[in-house]
């Protein structure tokens, strides 16, 4: 196929950008660098925006919310038995409390 000068400038710098064409980023890196509504999340979204954090634990952060009411701090997530400090530490900057 042969393509014309400004396509083919354009296929280069898109090369040299490090995209190609017709590949879409993986859907888990996009959502892993965006926060999550520990408050109003599903299990799902909270498993797949938190690092180190299964759908077990993101279960089991939403059962204790619907049991006990909104989280107000990161502190109040070592209340569930499944979360300690080092998963909050890690994560602390995905998550808000909206």
């Amino acid at each position: 196929m042969k393509l014309g000068k400004g396509m083919a400038i354009i296929c280069c710098s898109l090369l040299l950008l490090g995209a190609q064409p017709g590949l879409a980023q993986n859907d888990a890196d996009s959502i892993q660098m965006q926060r999550v509504d520990i408050n109003h999340a599903d299990a799902q979204t909270i498993a797949l925006v938190l690092d180190g954090v299964g759908i077990a634990r993101a279960q089991a952060i939403v059962e204790y919310r619907d049991s006990n009411g909104e989280f107000k701090s990161l502190e109040e997530l070592l209340m569930v038995s499944v979360i300690g400090e080092a998963t909050i530490r890690n994560n602390q900057d995905r998550i808000s409390f909206e």
